[in-house]
């Protein structure tokens, strides 16, 4: 090699990352950007839109895997869980005996937290001595709807709390003592100094305030403004149990943090020993208890009242990286498409001593160059879209506790490096690749063919991708319409729901009087709960024939006579029950599932059988049978259940309207009426209503918002990959400009240019489809196995979903080809 040969490859060695070079690489990367408009708008449109959905779906993420993380003694806290073998199911929730027997029972643990959660509590600042204020007075004070958690000073060692003012040795050692948060205090007194002063529960108990906490961080599953004391619990219901084996209820947890060096594997005899000595051995097969990680509950049912959905969140990861993918493969295949337009320039460059390395830097410049820009575009849509995507998910995102974080610049930033390379590199390494003989070449095309069959393979992961979209939004739009319209096995229509304060007979006599009095009710109910719902009251039964012995886990559902009139309950035989069946002895109705469990064909012949209540000898008799009704959302199956006259367990009214098209003005006018029914007999409580059919929708919100995120992120998906096609169609169209005029001069109509051209781009949607078709009834056939009650995935769904995509692309393309066919001939025909 000559000198100067030698000095030019060192001058260009030495200024490949000098200031000079960078320049000249901006330089020209800003001219290449502004030389093609619409290239580089469908770029950065494309890749803003990709980046943005990114950016949103790890905020989401990132929020949802923090819970709980923050705790000083996170390593060591653990919930205990009760586990039904046969069922294969693990609940949240244990028995009331459980907090005591492990106190006893595991000396591994170093602290034992109960916790007790109660909903419906009315609260009001100041006690209210009998007389000692007027009904103006009353009604002047401020007054909330409230949930409760009764715990002991062991949650204070369980968990981290920075507190205000108070003990938290002490602050809930006595009956009648509340500890709140600061937002809470300020809430009910207009202060945080509030130690001492009282706030009064359902109008008659006042709990003096022993403390003030720090309000709960965002990523907690705690939580918790009210905290009551445990021994106040005996004194607002008689009838708890603080010592029960025999039922459980998931508002009941019990927390331990087990000593330095004890793993929960560990402590399987313990628990194993639990069940034997306090529901005796023959539970063994069917009961186990088990101790989940803290970092784990917030993807189970918690006490916090929100749990994130693994299955969601994984969906969400992938349809955000499949979205920035497609924006990145439009790049690619955009860039390549225009290669032989940068033929010469890569010559040129070549043949003055450019290396295969300067133009891959120069390349990756123009990558890089539009990657900002899109990233820029993509804060903004982030700034707009988040609280729009916070409300749709109900998580608590803020701009400035999320977006604008150090972490989340940090991610954004390795968002955008890790897509200008994905988006870059292959362009980069094929133009830069070009021989500068064949470069040089007039317009040559001879390796387009090459290329060519890259950028069909893109464009057909593009389409795949947008047509598994499309079947899985229309699939589970297709499940929710069958939630929504299912025979639940009762009438949920026109039912409007209410939380009782008090179970007193003479007040839920006093309001179903003034109930039935409205010319717009129809009938009245008193409960534990509706006849489906998501907390559930499980207890023990047997069902004794000889030597003979059936255990059964059963759900109880408490309702006076009018319960099954209201829920619209089919009876199949006996009697229903009447609001005299409070006797010891009960008299219960079973439905068709507990029948079948314990070996009973015909409903006539289960009327007169007993059932016991766990092992013991109370016992009741069953009197009726009813039809099968979903006691659960359509997640479950059909729990065996019994319905008995239980006034003392009776929280909620359900109440009936006379019609079940009414009008607003009649639903107002209803509403009106029990408000005022309601306030003459709980005069000084808060009034709060729901209608049945909209909270039994929310136990479906899951699946609800998969739906609209999916939706969401299928329009992104086609539209990226049509506007990836109409560019590659545009540029399709400009490259065959002479052939067209050559063939219209020939006699070629316009329909058949328009065929000629579209029908290169059809082929790779139409081979998207016979591959997104086995991938979306795979994942929508494992989507379905969450639900004990499902819709089947149906044929005719993939033919819609790829008409439907053909018919997108045919548009997107026929647009480009119809412009092309339409241009003068002569025009065509001119020289270059």
């Amino acid at each position: 090699m000559s000198k100067i040969g030698m000095a030019l490859v060192v001058r260009e060695m030495n200024f490949n990352f000098g200031p000079v070079m960078i320049r000249n690489h901006f330089t020209i990367a800003v001219r290449s950007f502004f030389n093609s408009k619409g290239y580089s708008f469908i770029n950065v449109a494309g890749l803003a839109v990709g980046l943005a959905c990114t950016i949103l779906i790890f905020l989401v993420v990132r929020h949802e895997t923090s819970y709980d993380l923050s705790q000083s003694r996170l390593e060591r806290i653990y919930r205990v869980e009760t586990e039904n073998i046969k069922e294969g199911h693990t609940y949240p929730g244990t028995y009331t005996g459980m907090a005591q027997a492990l106190r006893t029972d595991l000396p591994e643990a170093e602290v034992i937290a109960p916790l007790m959660q109660r909903g419906g509590k009315t609260m009001a600042a100041g006690a209210l001595p009998a007389g000692s204020y007027s009904q103006e007075k009353k009604n002047q004070r401020p007054a909330f709807r409230e949930s409760v958690v009764f715990a002991d000073n062991a949650l204070f060692r369980a968990l981290d709390y920075t507190w205000v003012a108070g003990n938290p040795a002490h602050a809930l050692s006595q009956p009648n003592a509340i500890v709140l948060t600061r937002a809470y205090a300020k809430k009910y007194f207009g202060t945080a100094d509030v130690l001492g002063n009282t706030i009064r529960m359902d109008n008659k108990q006042d709990l003096t305030v022993t403390g003030v906490v720090e309000d709960y961080p965002a990523t907690t599953s705690f939580p918790f403004n009210m905290l009551v004391s445990f021994a106040t619990v005996k004194q607002i219901d008689p009838g708890f149990e603080d010592n029960k084996w025999n039922g459980w209820n998931d508002n009941f947890q019990v927390f331990v943090v087990l000593k330095k060096g004890v793993a929960p594997e560990q402590l399987t005899g313990r628990f194993e020993s639990v069940v034997v000595k306090y529901m005796g051995k023959e539970a063994l097969p069917d009961k186990r208890f088990k101790l989940n990680h803290l970092a784990e509950i917030h993807y189970t049912g918690n006490l916090g009242g929100r749990s994130a959905n693994v299955g969601l969140l994984k969906t969400l990861s992938v349809i955000g990286a499949l979205v920035l993918l497609i924006a990145c493969f439009n790049f690619i295949n955009l860039s390549t498409a225009r290669a032989f337009k940068r033929a010469k320039e890569v010559g040129i460059r070549k043949a003055i001593g450019s290396s295969r390395k300067s133009l891959i830097y120069q390349f990756l410049t123009e990558a890089g160059l539009v990657t900002l820009f899109a990233g820029i575009v993509a804060l903004v849509l982030s700034v707009l879209l988040l609280p729009v995507l916070a409300a749709a998910l109900a998580i608590p995102l803020t701009l400035d506790d999320d977006l604008f974080t150090g972490s989340t610049a940090l991610f954004t930033g390795f968002l955008l490096l890790l897509t200008t390379l994905l988006a870059g590199i292959y362009p980069a390494l094929r133009l830069s690749g070009m021989a500068p003989i064949w470069a040089l070449k007039s317009n040559s095309t001879v390796r387009a063919g090459q290329w060519f069959s890259m950028r069909e393979g893109l464009v057909v992961v593009q389409f795949t991708v947008s047509l598994v979209l499309i079947c899985c939004a229309m699939l589970i739009d297709r499940q929710l319409d069958f939630f929504r319209n299912a025979d639940l096995g009762f009438n949920k229509s026109a039912v409007i729901t209410v939380g009782l304060p008090d179970n007193k007979p003479e007040k839920l006599h006093t309001l179903r009087e003034q109930l039935i009095r409205s010319a717009q009710i129809k009938d009245v109910s008193f409960s534990f709960n509706s006849a489906s719902a998501e907390s559930n009251w499980m207890q023990a039964m047997e069902y004794r024939q000889g030597p003979k012995v059936v255990q059964v886990k059963t759900q109880m559902k408490m309702g006076d006579s009018h319960y099954f009139d209201t829920y619209g309950i089919r009876m199949l035989a006996g009697e229903p029950l009447k609001d005299s069946d409070t006797t010891r002895n009960f008299r219960i109705i079973v439905n068709e599932v507990f029948l079948g469990r314990i070996g009973i064909d015909s409903p006539r012949a289960a009327i007169g059988q007993r059932v016991y209540y766990g092992d013991g000898n109370e016992f009741a008799t069953i009197v009726g049978v009813v039809r099968n009704f979903h006691v659960n959302s359509l997640h479950q199956k059909i729990d065996p259940t019994i319905i008995q006259v239980v006034p003392n367990n009776f929280y909620q009214a359900g109440i009936k309207l006379q019609s079940e098209n009414a009008s607003a003005a009649s639903i107002q006018a209803a509403l009106a009426d029990i408000e005022k029914a309601w306030m003459e007999a709980f005069p000084d409580q808060v009034f709060e209503y729901s209608f049945l059919d909209e909270t039994l929708a929310q136990a479906y919100q899951s699946e609800t918002r998969t739906a609209r995120l999916i939706e969401a992120a299928t329009i992104l998906a086609v539209l990226i990959a049509s506007m990836g096609l109409f560019g590659l169609a545009t540029f399709t169209a400009e490259q065959r400009t002479k052939e067209i005029g050559v063939r219209k001069v020939l006699g070629a109509s316009v329909g058949s240019v328009v065929a000629l051209l579209s029908r290169d781009f059809l082929k790779p949607v139409v081979l998207a489809i016979v591959v997104a078709s086995p991938i979306a009834w795979y994942l929508m056939d494992q989507w379905l196995q969450n639900f004990e009650f499902k819709i089947s995935v149906s044929w005719w769904l993939f033919v819609a979903a790829g008409s439907l995509m053909s018919l997108i692309a045919l548009a997107t393309v026929s647009f480009q080809s119809l412009r092309a066919a339409m241009l003068d001939p002569v025009r065509s025909l001119r020289s270059e």
